[in-house]
């Protein structure tokens, strides 16, 4: 039978670490350590382990459903253990082609409760989203959260989160608020390929968009937003109603997610990107302020060449404004920097992609038509059809790739024949 089995929870002051261990056949899906970490920027040593176990079974709880599997553990929150039902019925609306079963067995449930001291928390990355939600809630004085998940066995220097870390203090900084930063392995103890091998086709999505994301982002959140008596934990919307996606991070699932006497709230779902882009840009413009959005989460600063990038880029554009003063060293000529890119991007752009972003991005453009600051664009841009170009672009692709692409698979199999 399958199961996982937290085995033992070691608190070290400010760190907290996960030994389990696996039986069955899902093994395959975790590395042979069986060990998953946090650490925080505050001691967390008299947390009660009902609720440190809670940012564990978070991780692991999306694969015990989806093959019929046992988590095991000794206590867990009361709120957190009442709410899992009503998750796993968000994922299963979600994904109506695979059964969401599987079973808890908690030898205490354990009753968690505080009188909230302080409004709210917000996950903060320090793009666009988060920013957007920054704004809509600053009243609240949040603390801001950032976090990186992508340490191995323990932790190893990263530029990217020094960057990530840095910027978020000097924001925080900037307007008087505190910040939550934590470190962990959540998006590595687990072999998310070999689960993607053997769910995705079932799911129609991969395992970290699809399940795991946004349990592993908030749950990393919670012990400090118990101990710091949080009424409310903020995450932003990644995408909109206007063009609904399968997605860890959706309110049905965000909004039922509780943990003692706290919550979370599913932010700006309502408004598309470029809905957001007009909230931040015309925030700090009017208040004469640059800010640095960073939305190249995996480098140090924005590339401005990858498509996240420059959909963001033409989003500031289409707003009438210069990208300049949001963080972005726009290249010389952005028009023809824009053209090639989509001659060689385009033919990947999903339904999605285009119909979310770039359309919108083009239809604000034409109703802004005299305040945009790059004439040049408005020659080509506004009448672009990305859906006939990535037609054409794929047909290109494969016409001139087929060759290649046949004698690869051919070598492949014989290679697989005599091995």
């Amino acid at each position: 039978m399958n199961s996982i089995i937290l085995d033992k929870i070691v608190v070290n002051r400010n760190r907290v670490d996960y030994f389990f261990s696996v039986t069955g056949n899902i093994q395959k899906y975790f590395k042979s350590e069986n060990h998953m970490f946090f650490e925080y920027n505050y001691d967390i040593t008299d947390i009660p382990k009902s609720i440190l176990s809670i940012p564990f079974v978070s991780n692991v709880i999306p694969l015990i459903w989806i093959t019929d599997s046992t988590i095991r553990i000794d206590q867990l929150d009361k709120s957190f253990f009442d709410c899992l039902n009503n998750i796993r019925d968000a994922y299963q609306d979600m994904f109506p082609n695979i059964e969401f079963k599987g079973s808890i067995s908690v030898n205490k449930i354990v009753t968690n409760i505080y009188v909230p001291e302080r409004e709210a928390a917000s996950l903060f990355s320090g793009g666009l989203d988060a920013h957007t939600t920054f704004i809509r809630i600053k009243d609240k004085n949040p603390l801001l959260i950032t976090e990186y998940g992508w340490h191995e066995k323990d932790i190893q220097f990263s530029e990217v989160w020094e960057a990530d870390k840095e910027n978020a203090e000097r924001f925080g900084e900037s307007y008087g608020l505190g910040n939550i930063l934590i470190q962990s392995n959540y998006g590595t103890f687990m072999r998310a390929s070999e689960i993607d091998h053997d769910f995705n086709k079932k799911l129609g999505d991969s395992w970290w968009h699809g399940l795991h994301h946004s349990l592993a982002i908030i749950s990393a959140a919670i012990p400090l937003a118990y101990m710091l008596k949080v009424k409310c934990i903020y995450i932003a919307s990644s995408n909109t109603p206007l063009h609904k996606v399968t997605c860890a991070s959706d309110p049905t699932v965000d909004n039922e997610i509780k943990f003692a006497s706290g919550m979370v709230f599913h932010d700006a779902y309502e408004l598309t990107r470029q809905d957001k882009v007009k909230v931040v840009v015309d925030y700090y413009y009017e208040r004469k302020k640059t800010v640095n959005i960073r939305v190249c989460f995996k480098n140090e600063e924005n590339c401005c060449k990858c498509e996240k990038c420059l959909r963001t880029i033409l989003g500031i554009v289409a707003e009438g404004k210069n990208p300049s003063a949001y963080g972005f060293n726009v290249p010389n000529n952005l028009s023809e920097h824009v053209k090639t890119y989509l001659n060689q991007e385009v033919k990947f752009f999903t339904d999605t992609f285009i119909n979310i972003y770039w359309t919108l991005i083009q239809k604000r453009m034409k109703e802004n038509y005299t305040k945009i600051k790059y004439r040049d664009l408005l020659d080509w841009f506004l009448d672009y059809d990305f859906m006939t170009e990535r037609k054409k672009s794929l047909l290109k692709y494969r016409v001139t790739k087929f060759f290649p692409i046949l004698k690869r698979k051919i070598s492949n199999k014989v290679n697989r024949m005599f091995a």
